[in-house]
């Protein structure tokens, strides 16, 4: 394999491992449901918003619906201010929605969990609002349904238990200050009493219920962060599979010297090229070329360097196959073959002729050859295959004119004579 790939997989596979490892990690020691490294706590954010827009944003529309259908209480409780009540109500709720319409097509996306947070305190400060506006028990209502502002609190915001135990501590904290302040009627009934003396039950409820909730919601965000790096995980190991899986295909049809194709693959294609020229009646033609004394090459120069000569030449006469159905191949030691579809014998000697002046004009200094440079001689046959016979013909007449050429002198290009024309 050469230098080259070596890196190429370095720099390919180092990455994946590095991550595959540090989420191995994050499993191993159990660290899942904490904060990520700041570059994957980025991604699983991003993660988190796109599982915002597709399913939480439908869950704050149905919760903003069952909001302005709760206004049947505005008009039941609300007496003289019922309208005034049920317009803010919708006002708010119809704001809200084109929040929630909006926001997912602007920048202001990443802030979406930010932005719940605050549409939901809104929510609870309107039924304090109301509250205020109701007179009389039936302001007792607007006091039960901060249970459902805490319920649809731990909903929309259950993938993210921080804003979630923000939100919730909030409106109680909030709640609890206005039980607190806002002043009783001067001739208390004894409704008012029985509201004040349950009072803190109440909010003592509330704290239980938002303990739960917190729990819950951590659970949820917990198993939301696991889940993510399995996947990921999952993800990863699959794609260094596929990597590992292509190189390997690769290497099994490369040859390792010269990064060209090697003769097990030119055989599988030859075998398929035939049959597809056999039924479109088009020629198939082969170029085989050899390395003029590369025998003596080596014994001079060495094997290395003998390997660098062969890998220029293969990057030479490998720029001569610009189709996608041609192939550049190391047949064998220093002899090459290319295969070239749909090409009739003039043609294909043309391509020989070019690669053999090509590789002549790179002056590789060969000392022990009469020329004194490093020259090929290519045999060139063409057919148009027919049912009944194989590529090992097409083969075997290439092989014999690259015989006829070196017994002709070498340096040369030297075409079959039993090459049909199309």
């Amino acid at each position: 394999m050469s230098k080259s790939n070596v890196q190429h997989d370095k720099d390919t596979l180092r990455p994946l491992e590095s991550q595959i490892n540090m989420l191995t990690s994050l499993i191993d020691r159990g660290k899942t449901h904490h904060r990520f490294p700041k570059a994957l706590e980025s991604e699983y954010r991003n993660f988190v918003l796109g599982q915002f827009v597709a399913v939480d944003l439908k869950i704050i529309s149905v919760g903003l619906l069952i909001f302005v259908i709760f206004g049947w209480a505005d008009f039941s409780f609300g007496g003289d201010n019922a309208v005034i009540l049920f317009t803010v109500r919708c006002a708010l709720a119809a704001t809200l929605f084109a929040c929630v319409i909006t926001i997912p097509r602007t920048p202001f996306l990443p802030y979406s969990i930010h932005a719940l947070v605050l549409g939901i305190y809104i929510c609870f400060l309107c039924l304090i609002w109301n509250i205020t506006m109701v007179e009389g028990p039936e302001s007792y209502f607007y006091h039960i349904s901060m249970v459902p502002m805490q319920v649809f609190a731990l909903l929309g915001l259950r993938s993210s238990y921080r804003a979630m135990i923000v939100c919730s501590l909030s409106m109680l904290l909030s709640y609890t200050a206005f039980v607190v302040w806002y002043p009783m009627p001067e001739v208390m009934s004894s409704f008012d009493e029985l509201a004040l003396a349950t009072a803190p039950f109440y909010i003592l409820f509330w704290s239980i219920l938002i303990v739960m909730a917190s729990y819950l919601s951590f659970i949820i965000e917990s198993s939301t962060r696991t889940d993510y790096i399995k996947n990921r995980l999952l993800a990863l190991e699959a794609e260094r599979l596929q990597y590992l899986g292509r190189r390997l295909q690769q290497l099994s049809t490369t040859d390792s010297l010269t990064g060209i194709a090697n003769r097990r693959y030119v055989e599988d294609q030859l075998g398929d090229e035939w049959l597809r020229c056999t039924r479109s009646g088009t020629p198939l033609a082969a170029v085989m070329l050899d390395v003029d004394y590369f025998k003596k090459y080596n014994d001079h120069y060495g094997h290395q360097q003998g390997d660098v000569c062969l890998k220029a030449i293969a990057e030479k006469m490998a720029e001569y196959c610009r189709r996608p159905g041609d192939v550049c191949a190391r047949y064998g030691g220093e002899e090459f073959l290319m295969l070239l579809p749909e090409t009739s014998a003039k043609q294909a000697n043309d391509i020989a002729t070019g690669v053999c002046t090509a590789i002549a004009a790179m002056k590789l200094e060969h000392t022990k050859s009469p020329l004194g440079i490093a020259t090929v001689s290519i045999g060139v046959a063409a057919m148009v295959p027919k049912s009944g016979k194989n590529y090992e013909q097409l083969i075997r007449q290439a092989d014999i004119a690259l015989y006829e050429a070196k017994a002709n002198g070498r340096n040369q290009v030297c075409l079959a004579s039993s090459s049909e024309a199309p």
